[in-house]
């Protein structure tokens, strides 16, 4: 966004509408193509029927864009507002004449989508051509591009909730001006996908009809921020190739994976894990669970002792704030260190209510 003046909303919660145009130009009259920006989606988390949803496009990225001479520039640029996907596109200066605007597959520089690792482009489509200023209504997505608007919109709930007071980035890790770049990769046509890329690209590889679950992009965001909380580190995963949610892996592949099935049910208020399909598996267990296999080698059984720590009634305050304190300055390599060591050393408990939680869910230190 170089040459324009842009004041991030991320940094006081995405509250609306950004507009910039160049201050040079401030006495002239305003032109503004105003409107909101919808998407459809086929909707995994209410069952498999998937019923198509509509529903707006929040905090997501417009550009503004003027042809005179037949030549286009871009004029100024903003995020939809939190609320209801409004845009708001003016800018000040010489009347073009046409104008547009641009609509981008991403969300500031914090989250984008891209088509490819090696394109790097994002998904676009230019609005209805005008010759000042206008209300074009209602905007709807494409319906080719529908997913990539959809995991937008989705990263919203996860960057609401991060618990990061101190920065706009993902992490207080990194201060605002500096912060990384959540990407997302999403080809319909793409069947090497479903999982995050490290510790190669770092993207998060999405294929055919995954973004359909709300739940499948905040999984894999969900391994993409324990790297973030880590400061780019992770540990270091073994016999993870295939893990399931019941069944036993290894300590570190039930680390990692529950706290990503804790991830995506967190953010999104339940307790389940939902596929693209449709089809739910619930995370809720037991002792007596059948079918379920016990200890902390059960990425199910970490998670849900993870969502019970975090719970509106659990030990850890009713949320999982000290959870990401935690591990914003210390490395758990599984979650025995998590629970045992890291806690303790935070000032969180790993004995009564805490302790009990866990035992619950067949994990006994």
């Amino acid at each position: 966004m170089r040459g324009t003046k842009i004041i991030s909303l991320l940094a006081v919660g995405l509250a609306g509408t950004l507009v910039s145009w160049n201050p040079a130009a401030a006495d002239a009259t305003p032109t503004c193509l105003t409107g909101k920006l919808e998407y459809s989606h086929y909707d995994a988390e209410a069952g498999t029927r998937k019923p198509l949803v509509t529903q707006p496009a929040r905090n997501a990225n417009w550009e503004l864009w003027g042809t005179t001479g037949g030549q286009a520039t871009r004029l100024s640029s903003g995020i939809t507002a939190v609320s209801d996907g409004a845009f708001n596109a003016c800018y000040q200066g010489t009347n073009a004449s046409e104008l547009y605007v641009k609509f981008l597959s991403a969300s500031t520089a914090m989250w984008r989508v891209i088509k490819s690792e090696t394109s790097q482009a994002q998904y676009s489509f230019d609005s209805a051509r005008t010759t000042g200023s206008a209300s074009l209504g209602t905007v709807r997505v494409p319906a080719s591009m529908q997913r990539a608007w959809k995991i937008v919109d989705t990263l919203n709930v996860l960057y609401w909730k991060r618990n990061n007071p101190t920065s706009a980035c993902w992490t207080r890790r990194q201060a605002t001006g500096s912060c990384d770049t959540l990407t997302f990769v999403w080809d319909q046509n793409r069947a090497d996908s479903g999982y995050w890329d490290y510790p190669d690209t770092n993207y998060v590889i999405l294929g055919e009809n995954q973004p359909d679950s709300k739940h499948t992009i905040l999984h894999e965001a969900g391994h993409w921020l324990q790297w973030q909380l880590y400061g780019r580190s992770f540990p270091r995963v073994t016999g993870c190739n295939p893990h399931y949610i019941e069944q036993s892996s290894s300590t570190s592949c039930a680390w990692t994976e529950g706290f990503a099935d804790a991830v995506a049910a967190y953010a999104l208020g339940d307790y389940r894990y939902v596929y693209d399909d449709g089809a739910s598996f619930s995370l809720r267990n037991g002792p007596g669970t059948e079918g379920w296999d016990t200890g902390d080698t059960v990425q199910g059984r970490v998670g849900s002792s993870l969502l019970d720590l975090w719970a509106a009634n659990g030990p850890d305050g009713g949320n999982w704030n000290k959870t990401i304190d935690l591990m914003s300055s210390q490395f758990s390599q599984n979650f025995r260190e998590y629970f045992r060591t890291d806690r303790p050393a935070a000032g969180l408990s790993s004995s009564g209510a805490a302790l009990t939680i866990i035992r619950s869910h067949t994990i006994d230190y």
